[in-house]
């Protein structure tokens, strides 16, 4: 059964399609139910991040799985195929380790991806759609991430997209950063980073807003910040200089009415796919709105020297990945090689059978009918084999031998030469 990777990405669609093809995570056992309750998806795995929405599984059927996405996203496949990708085996192996590494990310390295296709791993096993291929799929490819991390320097001086956002608001603010007004929406693993990153700027002024207070209580404490209600955004959007944005929510949660007149500049930084921020926010005076996509430029001036570390880890890549398919072949080579072999021997066993019954038929006696039967059927089944060891006994091939004693489970006897 063929693997497959496919979806979209940060590289092939922009952020106005990527939050339309976003899979709650709350949902993905009931995405998976669905997938594979479909007979050409056998096994599957979904990654679902601001930059990607992925799909892994093994099918031989991959029209089905575009038709999947756009009846999930209620988008036409005109719509979404212009930025589809699809990979197939080797190739499918090989994009799914780079994601894994961090080397299809928007930051070239990025540690998070992995811990969220672990997630996206787990979530699969909970839901029943992995199987023994898919299970020694990505053990593998966790041990290459493993590998990368270990033996390349693609993981050093690590960028994130918490600390390009920071990175945004620090360029953008005309004063000394520490004296900021910084509010931030969200109280996930983003905003957290965000958090650690603000730390090292040595702000002062950090508010937290979040729909569940008690998150930001939470965050408060550990950061030293200041927590507020979401009924509160609209004064804290007054005195802020700087909003960096990442929630779940499917729907904005700053909205343009929430704005009064402002005669200072606002840098906001929108991190959330779908986005938190409604686009009409953009057109309010001194009004800075950044996407998750405008950060691009500031990511590829702080790539460092890890091209040369992303060259290694992708022949790290290929190695393994060719590692795996050769696996994967021979375990097809082996279940064609038993259809065959009992194919051939059930045809042996039907043509003795009908003689058998010919003989019957015409009032042979019935024990020597079935002796004649074994006889005939065992001097079949042994012939090519007997044949076989025998050449291989003349041409000294005694690891032929003990594969035989393996195969056929025969006792281990000692040579009487």
């Amino acid at each position: 059964m063929p693997i497959i990777a496919c979806g979209i990405n940060h590289k092939t669609a922009p952020i106005a399609l990527r939050e339309r093809v976003v899979f709650q995570p709350e949902k993905l056992a009931l995405y998976l139910q669905d997938l594979t309750s479909l007979e050409s998806i056998h096994e599957a795995v979904l990654l679902s991040t601001c930059n990607r929405s992925e799909l892994y599984c093994a099918t031989d059927d991959v029209d089905k799985i575009l038709e999947w996405f756009c009846r999930q996203h209620q988008l036409s496949r005109e719509q979404l195929q212009s930025a589809w990708y699809c990979y197939q085996d080797q190739e499918a192996v090989e994009h799914i380790m780079q994601v894994a590494c961090g080397l299809d990310s928007m930051v070239l390295g990025e540690p998070q991806i992995l811990g969220q296709m672990k997630a996206a791993f787990s979530e699969s096993c909970a839901a029943g759609s992995i199987g023994p291929q898919f299970n020694r799929l990505f053990q593998q490819v966790f041990a290459v991430a493993k590998e990368v991390r270990t033996n390349t320097s693609i993981g050093a001086c690590p960028v994130s997209m918490a600390s390009a956002a920071v990175n945004l608001a620090k360029q953008t603010f005309q004063q000394d950063f520490s004296t900021a007004t910084i509010l931030l929406i969200g109280a996930g693993d983003t905003i957290q980073l965000v958090l650690r990153y603000l730390k090292t700027q040595a702000v002062q002024k950090v508010f937290v807003a979040n729909r569940h207070l008690d998150n930001t209580i939470e965050l408060a404490k550990k950061y030293a910040i200041h927590s507020i209600s979401f009924h509160d955004l609209p004064d804290a959007l007054a005195q802020a200089d700087v909003v960096i944005s990442a929630t779940g929510s499917t729907l904005p949660v700053v909205t343009a009415d929430m704005f009064a007149a402002r005669d200072k500049p606002l840098c906001i930084v929108d991190l959330a796919v779908p986005r938190d921020i409604d686009s009409a926010v953009a057109q309010i005076q001194h009004v800075q709105l950044y996407s998750i996509d405008d950060l691009k430029t500031i990511i590829q001036m702080n790539l460092g020297g890890r091209e040369h570390a992303a060259e290694k880890a992708k022949e790290v890549i290929k190695h393994k990945s060719n590692e795996f398919v050769a696996w994967l072949t021979s375990l097809d080579q082996v279940a064609m090689t038993i259809r065959a072999y009992r194919s051939q021997i059930e045809s042996m066993t039907q043509a003795e059978l009908a003689k058998s019954m010919r003989q019957l038929e015409r009032g042979d006696d019935a024990v020597q009918v079935l002796a004649a039967f074994a006889h005939s059927l065992t001097n079949k089944l042994l012939h090519a084999p007997s044949v076989q060891l025998r050449q291989a006994g003349v041409d000294g091939r005694l690891d032929m031998l003990q594969l035989a004693q393996q195969l056929f489970s025969i006792p281990e006897f000692e040579s009487s030469i």
